[in-house]
């Protein structure tokens, strides 16, 4: 697999978070049929909320998830590719430390295992027998969702809310960059879906520019349960794997 394929595997890992991975997606066209798209869906305009309702709910967010040191628990995903049109669901087992650690383990369709420590990307896919390592400000659509996530940015300084509603699952909240300067401007839209009784993310929903969207919904959250050992932000490997590393330059 060339370098291009591991980069859209990679990109938006941002919430998430534009966890934008692509391995061999099976299902052409099937976005928007699974729970992680349904979940980010508000039908009646009953259900709509002020934007002082929206910010209210959005400020509560920060402010929970900035006295929280650990995340962790599953998740289900879909991802599209809008170029292939076509489309993944996947589902597995994350882990947020504070600051600036997270573990990302696929179980299914095929196991991939990502982590983003240092502010570097480290992928190994077991099925290809590869590593990828780069720089995370190379190969992240946009920074601003994992920062978040990793407890380095400010959903209320970084994000401007367009829209809210209520949905079946939570509140949904529609954001934009504040800045779409550089990177951002492929950032067309992030979507949080948030926990009504914990005011803490519950789902994350990233559209880019040219058409791709992934959708991610936690499920089982754990919030602080118990300290996470530094050793689970260390990507293990066997021995005579293909390792691709990005970060070198030329000549170094």
């Amino acid at each position: 697999m060339n370098y291009n394929i591991l980069r859209i595997q990679a990109l938006s890992l941002a919430l998430v978070f534009s966890l934008n991975f692509y391995a061999a997606a099976q299902t052409a066209g099937s976005f928007g049929t699974g729970p992680a798209s349904r979940a980010f869906k508000c039908s009646q305009a009953s259900e709509q909320l002020s934007r002082e309702q929206g910010n209210a709910i959005l400020a509560k967010v920060q402010e929970g998830y900035s006295k929280i040191e650990s995340l962790q628990g599953g998740f289900v995903q879909e991802s599209y590719v809008a170029a292939l049109d076509e489309g993944e669901e996947s589902s597995g087992a994350m882990v947020f430390a504070k600051p600036g650690k997270m573990r990302w383990s696929y179980k299914a369709p095929r196991a991939q295992e990502v982590v983003i420590r240092d502010e570097e990307l480290w992928m190994y896919q077991p099925d290809k027998g590869q590593v990828m390592i780069d720089s995370v400000g190379k190969v992240l659509m946009s920074a601003l969702p994992v920062s978040f996530l990793m407890g380095l940015g400010n959903l209320t300084q970084d994000f401007e809310l367009v829209s809210a509603c209520n949905g079946k699952e939570g509140p949904i909240l529609s954001l934009v960059p504040m800045d779409k300067t550089g990177r951002e401007e492929a950032l067309e839209g992030f979507v949080l879906l948030v926990d009504r009784d914990k005011n803490l993310p519950k789902g994350a929903k990233i559209n880019s520019v040219g058409g791709n969207v992934t959708a991610i919904l936690f499920e089982n959250q754990q919030v602080n349960k118990s300290s996470v050992d530094s050793g689970r932000f260390v990507l293990e490997y066997p021995k005579g794997v293909d390792i691709l590393d990005r970060r070198k330059t030329p000549g170094s």
